[in-house]
């Protein structure tokens, strides 16, 4: 999939473009990698002038200046780039940035950040109603809708049990419950979330309700992954993980962080497609999609 939306990104950025808002009059500020990823799928990456930390992957020449981490926004910093617009999830901050910035004449907006195909396509729709992007959201719409209809359909006979954890050593693991994109990631990619009838968002919990839950999989982040010294280090770290399916079978696996933040995106798309492909070797019930 990863291949078909990159193609599609190339096509929108060679239609004509219609922009209510010309490239000279937007200087927009991207705080959050799911904006960022819809400013180029949408063809109007000119329109940027800087992108947080977490957009750090369109950004791989550094050609545009990074902001730092889009909750920790600095107003000096930001307001030094002249920007027309700030563009964020609710997750933006702190406030008091946010109030500098709006009291500078700055347009702070805040787009939709839930899990859903609809909060997904609101998204869309609000930063393509800023970009001028309108025809361009359309086509992407309409292929978004095509991939997610495909996997709404993977169907496995026994999935597996598939659980996020945010593990720093020294404290307790903080597992995702419902309402979480990760959540709907392990969901389109065919798996389970054990932690779904347990909690509700993020919640650190004991190694033992980890085993007690006994995960297929465990999906950690690639930064937690590299801190921690990768399979070794984690089980070193938390050794009663030992006694979970994912550990027995080396399924603790790293993810990108940006396919997890600011609600499901491009980027949770192609994550759900590669643990599908994951699910698919070790389940032959599978039926692909």
């Amino acid at each position: 999939m990863k291949t078909r939306l990159l193609a599609l990104m190339l096509t929108l950025v060679n239609l004509p473009n219609t922009m209510a808002n010309t490239p000279e009059e937007n200087r927009i500020i991207s705080a959050g990698s799911s904006i960022t990823e819809l400013i180029f799928a949408l063809g109007a990456q000119d329109q940027l002038v800087a992108v947080d930390v977490t957009s750090k992957s369109f950004n791989k020449e550094n050609e545009l200046p990074q902001v730092g981490y889009h909750r920790q926004l600095s107003a000096e910093g930001l307001m030094s780039l002249n920007p027309t617009h700030i563009v964020g999830s609710h997750e933006m901050g702190p406030d008091a940035t946010l109030q500098l910035l709006d009291s500078a004449g700055i347009e702070v907006e805040t787009v939709p950040s839930g899990d859903s195909k609809v909060d997904l396509f609101e998204r869309i729709d609000a930063i393509a109603l800023l970009t001028g992007t309108q025809e361009e959201a359309t086509i992407l719409k309409t292929e978004l809708k095509d991939i997610l209809d495909r996997m709404s359909q993977r169907h496995i006979e026994q999935p597996p049990k598939v659980m996020f954890a945010m593990l720093s050593k020294g404290r307790p693991a903080t597992i995702a419950g419902r309402n979480t994109t990760i959540d709907t990631i392990i969901s389109l990619a065919g798996g389970t979330n054990p932690a779904y009838d347990h909690l509700q968002s993020y919640k650190p919990v004991s190694a033992e309700a980890i085993v007690d839950m006994q995960p297929d999989y465990l999906l950690v982040t690639h930064r937690a992954w590299d801190a921690l010294g990768g399979f070794d280090g984690i089980i070193n770290a938390f050794p009663l993980l030992a006694a979970t399916p994912a550990a027995a079978n080396q399924n603790i696996k790293p993810i990108h962080g940006s396919a997890i933040i600011g609600g499901l995106g491009l980027a949770s798309l192609d994550l759900a497609d590669e643990l599908y492909n994951d699910f698919s070797q070790l389940h032959p019930q599978t039926q692909p999609q």
